[in-house]
């Protein structure tokens, strides 16, 4: 394992692993309930969205693979995971957080990432909202479903690789899920590289540059929690439009 080198990877978008997934589109684009009826001429606009960014993603992944350890003084549990306390010895960066704290427990090492599909799909973006701000809403929630895409590949590239070493993966956790504060993706950018890496910058507010980038970590460990969980699970905020249904 070489922990101080940041590796990157491209990916050309083609095969069955980057297949569109159409409804998690309408569920970004607000059509949250499978019941929902979409009108025909929205379905048609989401066709054209999807043609007109066919080869507009430039589909990138830069990520480290290091090693934590658990304070056998605060080994999660229960009664020893006190307020803001995060009970890991040696994560590489300053968290406050329960939530994530219970997502990497009996981890011995973890995967930091940041994925991006590029700058264009901002640019369509921007054109839209000027002259079809319907088209510009389903071209947002076409990048957020390419971006999840994107960084559902690479975790179950890492999830394969690992299992060879008799290890497992837990579901991966960003800086704004559940407790975990947003400042934390300032020290996210900086073990990563993310800018001569990949492109991907953030600016003072904590947004990133392209758009459609994510930030995540996730454990790796004999002993881990695999259980499939969609970060949905562990966000407090219920009443949000784009929650997955079979969680509401």
């Amino acid at each position: 394992m070489h922990e101080n080198i940041i590796f990157s990877k491209k990916y050309k978008g083609n095969g069955e692993e980057f297949s569109i997934n159409k409804r998690e589109i309408w569920r970004y684009a607000g059509y949250s309930s499978v019941a929902t009826e979409i009108p025909q001429e929205l379905q048609t606009i989401l066709e054209t969205v999807i043609q007109e960014l066919n080869n507009a993603f430039s589909y990138q992944v830069c990520y480290r693979r290091m090693k934590v350890g658990w304070s056998k003084a605060n080994h999660f549990c229960k009664e020893s995971a006190t307020e803001g306390t995060i009970p890991i010895s040696n994560l590489p960066f300053l968290a406050q957080s329960k939530d994530l704290a219970k997502c990497l427990k009996g981890s011995e090492e973890i995967i930091l990432f940041a994925a991006t599909i590029g700058l264009e799909t901002d640019r369509y973006i921007a054109k839209y909202q000027r002259i079809s701000p319907t088209k510009a809403i389903l071209l947002q929630a076409y990048g957020a479903e390419r971006i999840e895409r994107l960084c559902d590949v690479f975790c179950k590239e890492i999830k394969e690789e690992v299992k060879k070493e008799g290890f497992s993966c837990t579901a991966r956790f960003s800086p704004g899920y559940g407790d975990l504060p947003l400042e934390v993706q300032t020290q996210f950018f900086q073990l990563l590289d993310c800018q001569r890496q990949i492109g991907l910058t953030l600016n003072d507010s904590l947004l990133m540059t392209p758009s459609k980038s994510v930030t995540a970590v996730f454990g790796i460990g004999a002993c881990v929690n695999n259980e499939k969980e969609h970060k949905c699970d562990t966000c407090k905020k219920t009443n949000c439009q784009y929650r997955k249904a079979e969680i509401l």
